[in-house]
């Protein structure tokens, strides 16, 4: 039909423009077996007046509908007068026989889809003034119609003012339906904005939310420190990154077959137990030394930081461990170091004290003797006393050279 609707759903004016739109296509098909069958009869009934009438006038409509350059807002002003128009003239013609008076009423219902506000009751202001002129000329039988023989000038009005009436209050009842309809539409045009702009918001933040999971589960995976997720409830294994398996020496298949008490020699597991009991008790983070076990037996040890975590729906510990076995070693040397140097220091505070305290007082007696004999035999033991010196600092210096 070349008619341009608006898609808006949420306007109201796009609901009547297609009120119109559905009427037009429904009453094209039905008017054309009308005006056909109208046309037919006023043929063989030789009123060839209505024939021809009927035949432009659906001609005039048709072809309006079809033409694009009009705008709907036209459209419907023109099929509305045009229906007044056959309305007026088909009861100029046939009187109270035909159908005049019925399309009058109808057209008049037919605006309130149209047209909105209090534009509809000029469409009735119509209908009345109509009623008036064909009471004047019923009145001064200025038209040769067969109004004047169905109607006297009195009864025309109480027959057109009954219509009217009933006219008026099918307008006002109509219109009060639509109203609410256009209600329920404006609000439910409302909330389905309102749920598209919540589903906007829900697929920004999944989107967003996904980029974080996909951002973590990257710096869980790539990070150079060996980390897993465990269950706390059965101690198996949820997740590991590359470094666990690289440290552990496990495939990915075989780790998450594991549980915890697979990473800990046997004789090491009661403090793992203790570990993850106090946490089960206290729910918190843990951070502690261990001994942890490789897939070829050998044993390790490990610094181990946990903190909780949720993963699908299972309560674990998500584990960052750190090989600290290097570490350890070399603190263990540096306290055997400060041990021997600590018994190198009682060695020279007690071992080599004695002998030097000898020498020092055979020096003293040495310097104040006279007698050769007695000079002599203090000599010997002034060199013993040497000798034993010189022995322990030997020692000393072994034992330094050790470290």
């Amino acid at each position: 039909m070349g008619i341009q609707t608006r898609y808006d759903e949420g306007d109201v004016s796009y609901w009547r423009e297609l009120s119109f739109v559905k009427i037009i296509v429904y009453l094209l098909p039905v008017s054309f077996l009308a005006m056909a069958s109208r046309i037919w009869l006023g043929l063989l009934e030789d009123h060839l007046l209505i024939a021809a009438f009927d035949l432009v006038f659906y001609l005039v409509l048709v072809g309006a509908l079809f033409q694009r350059r009009l705008t709907i807002g036209f459209k419907k002003i023109f099929v509305t007068v045009m229906f007044y128009v056959f309305a007026l003239v088909t009861l100029l013609i046939q009187g109270a026989e035909g159908p005049g008076l019925l399309y009058f009423t109808c057209t008049c219902t037919f605006t309130v889809f149209l047209f909105k506000g209090n534009r509809i009751y000029y469409f009735l202001l119509a209908n009345f003034i109509i009623f008036i002129s064909l009471t004047l000329v019923i009145y001064h039988r200025l038209i040769p119609t067969p109004l004047l023989q169905h109607f006297t000038p009195i009864s025309w009005l109480n027959h057109t003012s009954t219509l009217l009436f009933i006219n008026l209050v099918t307008l006002i009842l109509i219109q009060r339906t639509i109203r609410r309809l256009e209600k329920i539409i404006v609000r439910e045009s409302e909330l389905q904005g309102q749920l598209e702009d919540e589903a906007l918001e829900i697929a920004e933040l999944n989107n967003k939310l996904r980029e974080s999971e996909d951002y973590y589960r990257y710096l869980f995976a790539s990070n150079p420190s060996p980390m897993w997720v465990y269950d706390t409830s059965t101690l198996h294994f949820l997740q590991v990154n590359d470094a666990a398996l690289r440290l552990y020496g496990y495939t990915r298949e075989e780790f998450m077959q594991l549980t915890l008490e697979d990473l800990r020699p046997q004789n090491d597991m009661k403090q793992s137990l203790r570990m993850i009991g106090s946490y089960r008790k206290n729910q918190k983070s843990f951070k502690g030394n261990m001994i942890h076990s490789k897939k070829n037996k050998r044993t390790f040890h490990v610094e181990v930081r946990s903190n909780p975590i949720e993963v699908n729906g299972k309560t674990g510990l998500l584990v960052l461990a750190t090989d600290i076995t290097e570490r350890v070693k070399y603190v263990t040397s540096i306290e055997a170091q400060n041990n021997r140097l600590k018994h190198i220091a009682w060695i020279q505070s007690h071992k080599v004290r004695a002998p030097l305290a000898r020498v020092m007082s055979l020096s003293s007696l040495i310097a104040g003797m006279q007698d050769g004999e007695e000079r002599s035999e203090i000599l010997d033991y002034l060199i013993v006393s040497a000798d034993e010196l010189n022995e322990i600092i030997v020692d000393i210096i072994k034992q330094a050279e050790q470290e």
